[in-house]
């Protein structure tokens, strides 16, 4: 999509842009939807992005008038044969696969909510429904690779090591040491371990393919009987 469309869209409020780019506003350090009733900024004030992830990350603050109330992530239950997985989205990207028993669910949830400025709604998507059709055929041996867009939420580092994870290909194994030299940071495993656990789409980037150095299964959220299978 060319910049003069969606400079269009903003200048005639269309919604049918809404979800597949927004805008950030650099007079008012703001990001905004197509739609957005509020005045529209002059064009040297516009920003583009793909998604509201990089407008935040790149420090704008979402719009109280487009995106207050707006920006829903839509969860739903997944019933794997290893446990509960809880599946959310963003507009049309996958946010979360997360075991349902985790320890530590509320830290993700509390990213999740204070990056993307979003609210939980237990609902349903077109990607959530498409995660879902896609985790049975894994679960049955009939699937390898995923096919689902992602929206991983964390820092640079963090979505470094995440990007990586899906590098590892299925039925393979890597030690954090190793991801760690593949990440050009020989010396920061502990930093990589770190962020693998803190990976908020399980199974999708396939944080149980890394292991110990010794090569044993060390932590897992879904449990060591789930990373094992």
């Amino acid at each position: 999509m060319e910049r003069e469309e969606k400079i269009k869209a903003i200048m005639n409020r269309d919604s049918s842009y809404d979800g597949k780019f927004c805008y950030g506003v650099k007079s008012t350090g703001i990001v905004c939807k197509p739609s957005c009733k509020a005045k529209n900024p002059l064009e040297s004030n516009i920003v583009l992005f793909d998604t509201i992830e990089q407008a935040t990350n790149a420090g704008y603050r979402p719009c109280k008038v487009c995106m207050n109330s707006s920006n829903i992530i839509q969860i739903q239950r997944y019933h794997s044969p290893c446990g509960d997985l809880m599946l959310g989205s963003l507009e049309d990207k996958l946010c979360l696969c997360d075991w349902a028993a985790e320890s530590h669910r509320d830290i993700v949830d509390r990213r999740l909510r204070k990056v993307l400025k979003a609210g939980y709604e237990k609902s349903t998507s077109d990607v959530i429904l498409e995660a879902m059709s896609q985790l049975d055929e894994y679960f049955n041996g009939e699937r390898t690779v995923f096919e689902v867009p992602f929206l991983f939420v964390g820092t640079e580092f963090q979505k470094s090591v995440w990007y990586k994870l899906l590098e590892i290909p299925y039925g393979s194994t890597v030690s954090y040491g190793e991801l760690a030299k593949q990440l050009d940071l020989p010396k920061a495993v502990r930093a990589v371990a770190a962020a693998n656990g803190a990976n908020a789409i399980s199974i999708f980037a396939p944080c149980h393919r890394v292991i110990g150095s010794n090569r044993t299964l060390v932590g897992y959220g879904g449990g060591l009987p789930a990373k094992k299978r």
